[in-house]
Protein backbone atom coordinates (compact mmCIF):
# COMPACT_ATOMS: atom_id res chain seq x y z
CA UNK A 1 0.00 0.00 0.00
CA UNK A 2 2.77 2.58 0.63
CA UNK A 3 4.15 1.55 -2.86
CA UNK A 4 0.75 2.87 -4.16
CA UNK A 5 0.59 5.86 -2.18
CA UNK A 6 4.70 6.96 -3.83
CA UNK A 7 3.49 6.01 -7.14
CA UNK A 8 0.39 8.22 -6.65
CA UNK A 9 2.37 11.32 -5.16
CA UNK A 10 4.49 10.95 -7.87
CA UNK A 11 2.27 11.01 -10.04
CA UNK A 12 0.57 14.49 -8.73
CA UNK A 13 4.20 15.83 -8.25
CA UNK A 14 4.84 15.86 -11.85
CA UNK A 15 1.40 16.81 -12.88
CA UNK A 16 2.40 20.33 -13.37
CA UNK A 17 4.30 19.47 -16.55
CA UNK A 18 2.53 20.12 -20.07
CA UNK A 19 4.29 17.12 -21.34
CA UNK A 20 4.53 14.33 -19.30
CA UNK A 21 7.32 12.00 -21.02
CA UNK A 22 8.51 10.09 -18.49
CA UNK A 23 6.98 6.65 -18.30
CA UNK A 24 4.89 5.45 -15.00
CA UNK A 25 5.95 2.11 -13.36
CA UNK A 26 2.87 0.06 -11.74
CA UNK A 27 3.71 -3.11 -9.87
CA UNK A 28 0.53 -4.44 -9.15
CA UNK A 29 2.45 -7.44 -7.45
CA UNK A 30 3.68 -4.74 -4.67
CA UNK A 31 0.30 -3.06 -4.18
CA UNK A 32 0.15 -0.75 -7.43
CA UNK A 33 -3.25 0.17 -9.30
CA UNK A 34 -3.56 0.91 -12.63
CA UNK A 35 -6.96 2.36 -11.17
CA UNK A 36 -5.05 4.70 -8.81
CA UNK A 37 -2.51 5.44 -11.03
CA UNK A 38 -5.38 7.17 -13.79
CA UNK A 39 -7.45 8.18 -11.14
CA UNK A 40 -4.52 10.70 -9.71
CA UNK A 41 -3.91 12.05 -13.10
CA UNK A 42 -6.88 12.79 -14.04
CA UNK A 43 -7.72 14.44 -10.70
CA UNK A 44 -4.32 16.54 -11.46
CA UNK A 45 -5.38 17.15 -15.11
CA UNK A 46 -2.79 15.60 -16.28
CA UNK A 47 -4.38 13.45 -18.97
CA UNK A 48 -2.03 13.48 -22.11
CA UNK A 49 0.84 12.07 -23.42
CA UNK A 50 0.90 9.29 -20.66
CA UNK A 51 2.62 5.89 -20.68
CA UNK A 52 2.32 3.07 -17.70
CA UNK A 53 4.24 0.10 -17.41
CA UNK A 54 2.84 -2.61 -15.73
CA UNK A 55 3.89 -5.42 -14.29
CA UNK A 56 2.38 -8.60 -11.97
CA UNK A 57 -1.35 -9.42 -11.89
CA UNK A 58 -4.05 -6.61 -11.30
CA UNK A 59 -7.11 -7.85 -10.45
CA UNK A 60 -8.97 -4.47 -10.79
CA UNK A 61 -11.85 -3.26 -13.16
CA UNK A 62 -10.47 -0.62 -15.30
CA UNK A 63 -11.84 2.19 -16.53
CA UNK A 64 -10.34 5.25 -18.74
CA UNK A 65 -12.10 8.26 -19.40
CA UNK A 66 -10.91 11.48 -21.05
CA UNK A 67 -7.58 10.39 -22.06
CA UNK A 68 -5.70 11.65 -25.22
CA UNK A 69 -2.46 9.83 -25.80
CA UNK A 70 -2.08 6.74 -23.45
CA UNK A 71 -0.21 3.77 -23.37
CA UNK A 72 -0.71 1.37 -21.05
CA UNK A 73 2.20 -1.36 -21.75
CA UNK A 74 2.86 -4.53 -20.41
CA UNK A 75 6.28 -4.51 -18.64
CA UNK A 76 7.07 -7.23 -20.61
CA UNK A 77 3.96 -8.68 -20.06
CA UNK A 78 1.46 -8.33 -17.14
CA UNK A 79 -2.71 -10.31 -16.51
CA UNK A 80 -5.54 -7.79 -15.87
CA UNK A 81 -7.98 -10.19 -14.05
CA UNK A 82 -11.74 -9.49 -13.41
CA UNK A 83 -12.44 -8.25 -9.90
CA UNK A 84 -16.11 -8.55 -10.73
CA UNK A 85 -16.98 -12.00 -10.90
CA UNK A 86 -18.19 -11.67 -14.34
CA UNK A 87 -20.54 -8.75 -13.82
CA UNK A 88 -18.16 -5.69 -14.96
CA UNK A 89 -15.92 -5.16 -17.87
CA UNK A 90 -12.10 -5.32 -17.31
CA UNK A 91 -10.88 -2.56 -19.19
CA UNK A 92 -13.43 0.12 -20.35
CA UNK A 93 -12.27 2.95 -22.50
CA UNK A 94 -14.73 5.67 -23.48
CA UNK A 95 -14.34 9.30 -24.47
CA UNK A 96 -10.27 9.03 -25.39
CA UNK A 97 -8.47 8.76 -28.10
CA UNK A 98 -5.29 7.27 -29.22
CA UNK A 99 -5.41 4.70 -26.68
CA UNK A 100 -3.15 1.79 -26.68
CA UNK A 101 -3.20 -1.57 -24.73
CA UNK A 102 -0.49 -3.43 -25.23
CA UNK A 103 1.10 -6.89 -24.06
CA UNK A 104 -1.67 -8.05 -21.64
CA UNK A 105 -3.24 -11.35 -20.81
CA UNK A 106 -6.82 -9.79 -20.25
CA UNK A 107 -9.15 -12.57 -17.99
CA UNK A 108 -12.77 -12.78 -17.63
CA UNK A 109 -15.22 -9.95 -17.13
CA UNK A 110 -18.88 -9.44 -18.17
CA UNK A 111 -16.36 -8.52 -21.38
CA UNK A 112 -12.65 -8.35 -21.64
CA UNK A 113 -11.94 -4.82 -23.46
CA UNK A 114 -15.08 -1.90 -23.91
CA UNK A 115 -13.99 1.01 -26.44
CA UNK A 116 -17.07 3.09 -26.59
CA UNK A 117 -18.19 6.57 -26.91
CA UNK A 118 -16.25 7.68 -29.70
CA UNK A 119 -13.02 6.56 -28.73
CA UNK A 120 -10.11 5.58 -30.49
CA UNK A 121 -8.45 2.25 -29.43
CA UNK A 122 -5.54 -0.09 -30.52
CA UNK A 123 -4.94 -3.58 -29.07
CA UNK A 124 -1.35 -5.04 -29.90
CA UNK A 125 -0.20 -8.57 -28.64
CA UNK A 126 -2.60 -9.35 -26.15
CA UNK A 127 -4.54 -12.37 -25.19
CA UNK A 128 -8.07 -11.70 -24.38
CA UNK A 129 -10.07 -14.78 -23.14
CA UNK A 130 -13.08 -16.34 -20.98
CA UNK A 131 -15.64 -12.80 -20.74
CA UNK A 132 -18.96 -14.21 -19.82
CA UNK A 133 -20.24 -12.13 -23.07
CA UNK A 134 -18.08 -10.69 -25.74
CA UNK A 135 -14.18 -10.64 -25.57
CA UNK A 136 -13.37 -7.24 -27.09
CA UNK A 137 -16.56 -4.73 -28.10
CA UNK A 138 -16.49 -1.43 -29.61
CA UNK A 139 -19.08 0.45 -30.11
CA UNK A 140 -19.55 4.49 -31.41
CA UNK A 141 -15.83 4.05 -31.95
CA UNK A 142 -12.85 3.10 -34.02
CA UNK A 143 -9.59 1.14 -33.61
CA UNK A 144 -7.34 -1.49 -34.51
CA UNK A 145 -7.06 -5.50 -32.83
CA UNK A 146 -3.85 -6.70 -33.88
CA UNK A 147 -1.45 -9.52 -33.44
CA UNK A 148 -3.33 -10.70 -30.36
CA UNK A 149 -5.17 -14.06 -29.61
CA UNK A 150 -9.05 -13.59 -28.47
CA UNK A 151 -10.30 -17.30 -27.23
CA UNK A 152 -12.74 -19.13 -25.08
CA UNK A 153 -15.35 -16.06 -24.75
CA UNK A 154 -18.70 -16.86 -24.01
CA UNK A 155 -20.35 -14.68 -27.25
CA UNK A 156 -18.41 -12.89 -30.04
CA UNK A 157 -14.30 -12.50 -29.93
CA UNK A 158 -14.71 -9.31 -31.10
CA UNK A 159 -17.80 -7.30 -31.76
CA UNK A 160 -18.62 -3.91 -33.39
CA UNK A 161 -21.70 -2.06 -33.76
CA UNK A 162 -23.29 1.30 -34.16
CA UNK A 163 -21.15 2.50 -36.70
CA UNK A 164 -17.67 1.72 -34.93
CA UNK A 165 -15.12 1.63 -37.87
CA UNK A 166 -12.45 -1.71 -37.10
CA UNK A 167 -9.01 -3.17 -38.62
CA UNK A 168 -8.04 -6.66 -37.66
CA UNK A 169 -4.70 -7.93 -38.53
CA UNK A 170 -2.96 -11.15 -37.93
CA UNK A 171 -5.23 -12.27 -35.08
CA UNK A 172 -5.76 -16.05 -33.53
CA UNK A 173 -10.12 -15.51 -32.92
CA UNK A 174 -10.66 -19.18 -31.83
CA UNK A 175 -13.30 -21.05 -29.65
CA UNK A 176 -15.75 -18.10 -29.28
CA UNK A 177 -19.28 -19.18 -28.76
CA UNK A 178 -20.93 -16.66 -30.67
CA UNK A 179 -19.24 -15.17 -34.02
CA UNK A 180 -15.59 -14.88 -34.34
CA UNK A 181 -16.50 -11.42 -35.45
CA UNK A 182 -19.60 -9.63 -35.06
CA UNK A 183 -20.09 -6.65 -37.64
CA UNK A 184 -23.20 -4.85 -36.99
CA UNK A 185 -25.48 -1.86 -37.18
CA UNK A 186 -23.47 -0.06 -39.79
CA UNK A 187 -19.85 -0.96 -39.01
CA UNK A 188 -17.39 -1.31 -41.19
CA UNK A 189 -14.74 -4.39 -40.43
CA UNK A 190 -11.32 -4.60 -42.73
CA UNK A 191 -9.94 -7.92 -42.17
CA UNK A 192 -6.34 -9.09 -43.25
CA UNK A 193 -4.66 -11.75 -42.32
CA UNK A 194 -5.96 -13.08 -39.53
CA UNK A 195 -6.72 -17.01 -38.16
CA UNK A 196 -10.35 -17.43 -37.58
CA UNK A 197 -11.81 -20.80 -36.42
CA UNK A 198 -13.96 -23.00 -34.37
CA UNK A 199 -16.20 -20.54 -32.92
CA UNK A 200 -19.85 -21.06 -33.84
CA UNK A 201 -19.99 -18.56 -37.14
CA UNK A 202 -16.67 -17.08 -38.23
CA UNK A 203 -17.79 -13.47 -39.21
CA UNK A 204 -21.20 -12.71 -39.21
CA UNK A 205 -21.98 -8.69 -41.05
CA UNK A 206 -25.76 -7.84 -39.65
CA UNK A 207 -27.89 -4.06 -40.94
CA UNK A 208 -26.07 -2.55 -43.52
CA UNK A 209 -22.01 -3.49 -42.31
CA UNK A 210 -19.50 -4.14 -44.49
CA UNK A 211 -16.62 -6.24 -44.78
CA UNK A 212 -12.94 -6.20 -46.37
CA UNK A 213 -10.96 -9.32 -46.35
CA UNK A 214 -7.67 -10.65 -47.67
CA UNK A 215 -5.15 -13.41 -46.65
CA UNK A 216 -8.25 -14.33 -44.68
CA UNK A 217 -7.57 -18.45 -42.89
CA UNK A 218 -11.27 -19.51 -41.60
CA UNK A 219 -12.26 -23.02 -40.93
CA UNK A 220 -13.87 -25.63 -38.47
CA UNK A 221 -16.40 -23.07 -37.18
CA UNK A 222 -19.69 -24.53 -36.32
CA UNK A 223 -22.06 -22.82 -39.33
CA UNK A 224 -20.95 -20.30 -41.77
CA UNK A 225 -17.66 -19.26 -42.53
CA UNK A 226 -19.03 -15.67 -43.51
CA UNK A 227 -22.88 -14.85 -43.40
CA UNK A 228 -23.98 -11.84 -44.74
CA UNK A 229 -27.37 -9.98 -43.33
CA UNK A 230 -29.90 -6.95 -44.09
CA UNK A 231 -28.19 -5.26 -47.06
CA UNK A 232 -25.00 -5.71 -45.68
CA UNK A 233 -21.50 -6.29 -48.26
CA UNK A 234 -18.21 -8.34 -47.95
CA UNK A 235 -15.68 -7.87 -50.79
CA UNK A 236 -13.68 -10.82 -50.65
CA UNK A 237 -9.71 -9.13 -52.07
CA UNK A 238 -7.73 -12.12 -52.84
CA UNK A 239 -5.65 -15.14 -50.60
CA UNK A 240 -8.78 -15.58 -48.31
CA UNK A 241 -9.25 -19.38 -47.52
CA UNK A 242 -12.56 -20.52 -46.34
CA UNK A 243 -12.67 -23.88 -46.02
CA UNK A 244 -14.02 -26.85 -43.86
CA UNK A 245 -16.65 -24.51 -41.79
CA UNK A 246 -19.79 -26.58 -40.80
CA UNK A 247 -22.70 -24.27 -42.53
CA UNK A 248 -21.86 -22.80 -45.97
CA UNK A 249 -18.37 -20.87 -46.67
CA UNK A 250 -19.98 -17.81 -47.35
CA UNK A 251 -23.94 -17.48 -47.28
CA UNK A 252 -25.25 -14.10 -48.66
CA UNK A 253 -29.01 -12.89 -47.12
CA UNK A 254 -31.81 -10.49 -48.13
CA UNK A 255 -30.20 -7.88 -50.14
CA UNK A 256 -26.89 -8.42 -49.46
CA UNK A 257 -23.59 -7.88 -51.97
CA UNK A 258 -20.68 -9.87 -52.05
CA UNK A 259 -17.79 -9.82 -54.37
CA UNK A 260 -14.92 -12.03 -55.06
CA UNK A 261 -11.22 -12.13 -56.35
CA UNK A 262 -10.07 -15.74 -56.71
CA UNK A 263 -10.66 -16.76 -52.91
CA UNK A 264 -10.21 -20.62 -52.40
CA UNK A 265 -13.84 -20.95 -50.61
CA UNK A 266 -14.05 -24.46 -50.80
CA UNK A 267 -15.08 -27.84 -49.12
CA UNK A 268 -17.46 -26.27 -46.71
CA UNK A 269 -20.04 -29.38 -44.70
CA UNK A 270 -23.26 -27.65 -46.35
CA UNK A 271 -23.29 -26.85 -49.56
CA UNK A 272 -22.59 -24.74 -52.16
CA UNK A 273 -19.71 -23.27 -50.82
CA UNK A 274 -20.89 -19.91 -51.50
CA UNK A 275 -24.75 -19.84 -50.88
CA UNK A 276 -27.27 -17.14 -52.13
CA UNK A 277 -30.76 -17.05 -50.07
CA UNK A 278 -32.55 -16.24 -52.15
CA UNK A 279 -30.85 -17.25 -55.01
CA UNK A 280 -30.58 -14.12 -57.11
CA UNK A 281 -28.93 -12.24 -54.29
CA UNK A 282 -26.18 -9.56 -55.54
CA UNK A 283 -22.70 -11.01 -56.34
CA UNK A 284 -19.82 -10.63 -58.54
CA UNK A 285 -16.98 -12.84 -59.52
CA UNK A 286 -18.30 -15.83 -57.49
CA UNK A 287 -17.13 -17.86 -60.10
CA UNK A 288 -13.22 -17.38 -59.16
CA UNK A 289 -13.99 -18.98 -55.51
CA UNK A 290 -12.96 -22.81 -56.32
CA UNK A 291 -16.12 -24.04 -54.48
CA UNK A 292 -19.43 -24.39 -55.58
CA UNK A 293 -22.47 -22.06 -56.03
CA UNK A 294 -25.87 -21.45 -56.24
CA UNK A 295 -25.58 -17.88 -57.16
CA UNK A 296 -26.69 -16.14 -60.17
CA UNK A 297 -24.97 -13.08 -62.18
CA UNK A 298 -25.67 -11.37 -64.88
CA UNK A 299 -23.84 -11.17 -68.07
CA UNK A 300 -21.36 -8.56 -68.99
CA UNK A 301 -23.79 -7.61 -71.38
CA UNK A 302 -27.06 -7.44 -69.06
CA UNK A 303 -28.65 -3.96 -69.95
CA UNK A 304 -26.38 -3.48 -73.30
CA UNK A 305 -28.08 -3.00 -76.33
Amino acid sequence: MKRTHLSILLVLGLAGTTLYAAPIPVNCNTGGSISATLAALAQAGNTRNITIFVKGTCKENIVIGGFDHLVLQGSPIATLQDASNGTAVVVTIYSSFDVLLQGFTITGGFAGVNCIQYSSCNLAQNIVQQATTAGVRFARSNGVVQTSTIVNNAAEGIRALNGSTLATISNLIKDNGGAGILVLSGSNLTEAADTIQENGFGIRAISGSVVRASGLSMTGNASDGVQLEGKSSAEFDGDNVITGNGGDGVAIHDLSFASFAGDNISGNLTQPDVACYPQFSATRGVGTVAGTTNCNEPSSQTGKN
